[in-house]
């Protein structure tokens, strides 16, 4: 029995150590910059230094677009705050101006998906078939994540 026991345990052991050498490995990046996310992409997916270089160059030529769907995001977040500074001192609520806002967030959240899509598409256009492989398992796995915790 005992020796079942301490088979088992070596396992759990060995195991977790491995996993823990594999995190170590392939670890992404612990600060939030994008030059480090893109550095960790790079290494993860064995990115030439060609095509880093376009990825690189896809991000800055997106930023006006972030920075404008940023502002949106912000409008909106005012607009509603607004609607419930409205409900909280009228106890009432204007159930238009809220029609408006969710129309206004469907089709905000369109844009920013479509928006997405069309950037993961280019830049999935320059990679080779592995690397696409494995960078659409990598946002597949980044889906799954954020479904999971909402």
């Amino acid at each position: 029995m005992k020796r079942g026991i301490s088979i088992i345990s070596l396992g759990l052991i060995a195991g977790l150590i491995t996993h823990g050498l594999y995190y170590q490995t392939f670890k992404p990046c612990e600060d939030e910059t994008l030059e480090c996310q893109l550095s960790w992409i790079q290494d993860y997916l064995s990115l030439t230094p060609d095509q880093y270089e376009l990825v690189v160059a896809m991000h800055r030529d997106r930023q006006p677009e972030i920075s404008a769907l940023e502002n949106q995001i912000h409008s909106l977040e005012a607009q509603l705050a607004a609607l419930e500074e409205e409900r909280i001192e009228n106890d009432r609520i204007d159930f238009i101006a809220f029609y408006g806002y969710l129309q206004e967030k469907v089709n905000l959240d369109k844009t920013r998906e479509s928006s997405t899509d069309s950037f993961l598409a280019k830049v999935g256009s320059i990679m080779s078939s592995d690397q696409q492989e494995r960078f659409n398992d990598m946002i597949r796995a980044y889906e799954v994540s954020t479904t999971q915790g909402s």
